[in-house]
């Protein structure tokens, strides 16, 4: 089986089956795009947030297995229902396409789940309810002056952590004691590590939060001016003044107490996958700039 591309329009891992948008699609404000699949993404995260996920799942007191937040083409519901059996779901999205393909996608797997349509927000869950929340937002970095032609799943601000915040502030009134969050997220950061280690905290008093590099962190300069070339070079120039280091990280934050913080290897198979796919990918989303 081949790894999945951003230039598929499906497919298939872990058992599933899966329609999706080719990242080069011409995206539009009422029909936006449906996240791809990426190797050192979703495949991935599914790979390395499982076994937390089944101790969740044990664990926890919710009365909701799994918030699928973002749920784009589904593909976080279907793995939860495929190898968590008789899990309740509900899975979110603001994109009337990403619902319909979250739907159609489910039907193609032989499974079902809750759909929801809107922006994640505090009234749509009860409080402290839920087992497991998976939280991808977008994490473009980006100058604010192309926001409006960014895709949404990769629009999260010009630092791109601004939607990961947003929902981190939701999705911790949600989550059950003992409950988890996990998030796949590229955060920029020092060599003491990425800035989410230092919100977390703040957004979830006494969470502990584990995570692994996907890949080892990259100098950001490194990073945008393989994505911009010589454009946008003031924003280049002070996002990496702000934060030298970028980071690409899977990560685990369980409502615990304890305030913990840990740093993991991973043994997952990149096959081959590197930061040069990363920026390709990144190359592809600022693209959108002239289209």
């Amino acid at each position: 089986m081949k790894t999945p591309g951003m230039y598929d329009d499906n497919a298939q891992f872990a058992g599933i089956s899966l329609m999706v948008d080719p990242i080069t699609r011409k995206r539009e404000e009422s029909a936006d795009n449906v996240m791809a699949i990426f190797h050192e993404e979703q495949p991935f995260t599914w790979e390395f947030v499982q076994p937390y996920i089944a101790k969740a799942l044990k664990e926890s007191g919710g009365t909701l297995d799994f918030a699928d937040v973002g749920t784009g083409s589904g593909v976080f519901s279907i793995l939860v229902a495929k190898h968590f059996p008789g899990t309740k779901i509900v899975a979110i999205d603001k994109s009337p396409r990403a619902i319909e393909h979250a739907r159609q996608n489910a039907a193609l797997n032989g499974v079902s789940f809750e759909l929801k349509f809107g922006q994640y927000a505090k009234d749509m869950l009860p409080e402290a309810s839920v087992k497991v929340i998976g939280l991808y937002p977008p994490y473009h970095l980006y100058p604010e002056s192309v926001a409006e032609k960014i895709p949404q799943h990769a629009r999260g601000g010009s630092d791109g952590q601004e939607e990961f915040r947003n929902q981190l502030a939701i999705a911790g009134a949600h989550v059950a004691e003992n409950g988890i969050i996990f998030f796949n997220q590229m955060a920029v950061g020092t060599e003491a590590g990425p800035e989410f280690l230092d919100y977390i905290p703040k957004l979830i008093p006494g969470a502990s939060v584990t995570y692994t590099n996907v890949f080892e962190p990259m100098y950001t300069h490194e990073f945008l001016e393989g994505v911009y070339g010589n454009k946008h070079a003031d924003y280049v120039a002070a996002m990496s003044e702000r934060a030298p280091m970028v980071y690409y990280c899977v990560g685990i934050i369980r409502k615990d107490g304890k305030n913990a913080e840990s740093v993991v290897k991973h043994s997952v198979n990149l096959q081959g996958r590197t930061w040069a796919h990363r920026i390709l990918l990144h190359k592809e989303i600022a693209n959108h700039e002239n289209k």
